[in-house]
């Protein structure tokens, strides 16, 4: 059964998404995943090995369908975590905030993959809305940093 985020819920926490994030690609669900981006979101994934990222959901869409495969036979333990202080995102999310003056939220999840041998990674999700509006819960991903660590 596939989720249908629009009409059912509003996820109340940053990371509450996040989770649904990672759910939605267990379940296969690709359409309820688009709805947690915003159009012009940005992944920056290792494989392509291109530093201005995943412009765009019609760039994104295929590394999803992608992971989504991949990830059918992995086992994987997953720890999501708030990061109230910015000062902690890493030296490639920094550049970006500082060519970028929103006030967008970073959440981050440690990744442990394990298909015979382990391999973590760390996603960091930034996430607002689109006017920028604290009063809104309508935050949706803005950029996925992925790195393996």
């Amino acid at each position: 059964m596939k989720s249908d985020i629009r009409s059912k819920k509003k996820f109340c926490t940053n990371k509450k998404i996040v989770e649904e994030c990672f759910r939605l690609v267990k379940c296969k669900d690709i359409e309820s995943l688009k709805d947690l981006f915003w159009p012009d979101a940005i992944v920056y994934e290792p494989f392509s090995k291109l530093e201005e990222g995943l412009r765009g959901w019609s760039q994104i869409e295929p590394f999803l369908k992608i992971a989504i495969m991949a990830n059918k036979s992995l086992l994987h333990r997953i720890l999501v975590k708030e990061i109230k202080n910015k000062n902690n995102i890493n030296k490639d999310l920094q550049v970006y905030e500082e060519n970028n003056t929103s006030n967008n939220d970073i959440v981050e999840a440690l990744l442990t993959f394990q298909k015979g041998q382990t391999l973590k990674a760390k996603f960091k999700f930034e996430l607002s809305n689109e006017l920028q509006n604290i009063n809104s819960s309508e935050n949706k991903i803005r950029s996925l940093h992925i790195q393996f660590i």
